[in-house]
């Protein structure tokens, strides 16, 4: 039996755990009594997300001179989504390197290095928050600020010996025939080290870097509101921002899909510390879910389906 085809699913039985273990009628009982007006307005609250994380998008493009609209970047970053939410781990996202070679005309590989590069800017500011966060939780939770400051260590440590040309080709020329790549593999027709073409500067990334922080603490605000709002959860601002970044740490790993089950049990045990509720946390997990990650899959998933039009090689697969 391949046990890496079953790790995605571990985050799932954790989520069956956490709904089992809690009383799912008091969930649905808060969620039941979620005021329309403040429901409404988060939904409308999402855009803002979504182009803020476009604007980084289109930073790290322009550094490495992939050339595509505002708009069309938009609409690859919701198709990354769709492909994240179907695949284990959300590795899938990766395949809107393809849409993003058809658009740009980079080469394939260029594109890929682009996603990988902008992916592992938010990975790192996420670990550095978390790692802050998980300062603050030093004394309840000793263990999750050393596991956060050893995935911290690990992205650093691959960003650096990735964007190595010399030090990393042999390592990508395997990794991309691996089953992780087995659909992208097809569609390369350029060579590997298009890959490293207008590789960014670790400098010029500085901008990019610091506007992916500022993203993070708008999304975190924005939960806060929420939590506030929404699902009557009062902790001091400045401790649930860190919360929040500790518990993105944990659910970036690959263990169920977009962190689903990891996400929730997280979130109950750091609210305990201030008495809230698991129905009420677990509420708002699951809100957030819906709102941050279902929402734009289901857009992607319509916006996928127009542009796989223009892609017939893709269409067919």
């Amino acid at each position: 039996m391949d046990w890496k085809k079953l790790l995605p699913l571990i985050g799932l039985v954790l989520f069956v755990y956490v709904l089992w273990r809690f009383d799912i009628g008091k969930i649905i009982s808060v969620i039941s009594l979620l005021n329309p007006f403040y429901v409404a307005i988060c939904f409308l609250g999402t855009p803002v997300i979504l182009i803020v994380i476009n604007i980084e998008c289109q930073m790290v493009f322009k550094r490495q001179r992939i050339h595509v609209s505002f708009i069309y970047s938009l609409k690859n970053l919701l198709i990354g989504y769709f492909y994240g939410f179907i695949t284990p781990g959300g590795l899938g996202a990766f395949l809107r390197a393809l849409y993003l070679k058809y658009e740009s005309k980079a080469p394939l590989p260029k594109c890929l290095c682009n996603l990988i590069t902008f992916n592992t800017i938010d990975y790192i500011s996420i670990f550095i928050l978390g790692s802050i966060g998980g300062l603050f939780l030093l004394g309840q939770y000793p263990y999750l600020y050393l596991l956060i400051l050893l995935l911290l260590f690990i992205m650093t440590f691959l960003f650096f010996f990735f964007f190595r040309q010399k030090t990393s080709k042999h390592l990508f020329q395997k990794l991309i025939q691996t089953q992780l790549f087995q659909i992208i593999q097809q569609y390369i027709q350029d060579p590997i080290e298009s890959f490293y073409e207008d590789m960014p500067s670790f400098r010029s990334l500085l901008t990019p870097f610091l506007f992916s922080f500022f993203g993070w603490i708008v999304f975190y605000t924005e939960l806060y509101l929420i939590a506030s709002f929404l699902f009557n959860i009062h902790i001091p601002y400045i401790t649930f921002v860190f919360m929040m970044a500790v518990t993105s740490s944990l659910a970036v790993i690959p263990i169920s899909v977009y962190g689903l089950g990891t996400r929730d049990a997280v979130v109950v045990a750091l609210f305990s510390v201030y008495n809230v509720p698991p129905e009420n946390s677990i509420s708002f997990t699951l809100f957030w879910f819906t709102l941050f990650f279902i929402t734009p899959s289901i857009i992607g998933a319509f916006i996928t389906v127009w542009e796989n039009k223009k892609l017939t090689p893709i269409k067919h697969n």
